[in-house]
């Protein structure tokens, strides 16, 4: 398994770092964030219980299709798809074909938050 390494900065932070980059000014580490939030306030509404709780189920249980997560965890298939899809977004999971339907995966078991003060450092 790997760490899930997520920056909080703000938005000009994260616009001037990411054209920094692309002018090759900065050269990002292995260890920098590839995941961005602008607050702690929206990484903890996609990191709320119930998410973190699928996250949990989608581990232990490898369900093999999206359907079958929303039956183990208690939770409308719309609903799980919605939030599958956002965490596909941030990186947080990931969806296999696994020939007629997708299946959810989790390829990390730790989080690691570096703040926006963290990284100017």
């Amino acid at each position: 398994m790997r760490t899930l390494i997520i920056g909080v900065a703000s938005l000009d932070y994260i616009r001037q770092r990411t054209i920094d980059i692309a002018a090759g000014r900065i050269v990002p580490k292995k260890t920098d964030p590839k995941i961005w939030f602008t607050s702690l306030e929206s990484l903890g509404r996609i990191l709320n219980d119930n998410n973190r709780a699928m996250l949990d189920a989608i581990r232990e249980h490898h369900p093999a299709t999206v359907s079958e997560l929303a039956r183990l965890i208690g939770r409308e298939q719309g609903n799980v798809s919605r939030t599958l899809s956002k965490m596909v977004e941030f990186h947080m999971v990931e969806l296999v074909d696994n020939g007629a339907s997708k299946m959810p995966v989790v390829d990390w078991d730790e989080i690691n938050i570096k703040t926006q003060h963290a990284l100017a450092a």
